[in-house]
């Protein structure tokens, strides 16, 4: 039925080794973790708009965080951007910086896949 020439031509030769699939597949787990963040930001950002506003119209009533929901407010609005996924990453290499500085040597595992 198939010849073994007529499936590399549909299934691409280049396409299927092991160096690619894990690199595809780390572009499109990035991806869907920058989406989730996004999304998390933006529910903070709207948990943030709501406490503050329920808690300006009770004029004192109601106990509101005033720290927490402008806190939620900032750090929601980072993430929510575009560039949310970007922000954690340079949250996360400036703690492996400081670990490669208290211990002296540098971290090569795995950091192919973070550059």
């Amino acid at each position: 039925m198939f010849e073994v020439s007529s499936i590399e031509l549909l299934a691409g030769s280049s396409g299927w080794d092991l160096r690619s699939f894990l690199t595809n597949s780390f572009s499109t787990a990035g991806e869907w973790i920058s989406l989730a963040i996004m999304i998390l930001g933006l529910v903070a950002v709207a948990i943030s708009v709501w406490q503050i506003v329920t808690g300006l119209i009770s004029q004192g009533k109601k106990q509101t965080n005033w720290a927490v929901s402008i806190m939620l407010l900032l750090v929601g609005g980072a993430l929510s951007m575009t560039t949310g996924f970007q922000f954690v990453q340079s949250i996360a290499s400036g703690g492996r910086k400081t670990i490669e500085d208290l211990g002296g040597q540098t971290i090569t595992m795995l950091s192919t896949f973070f550059m």
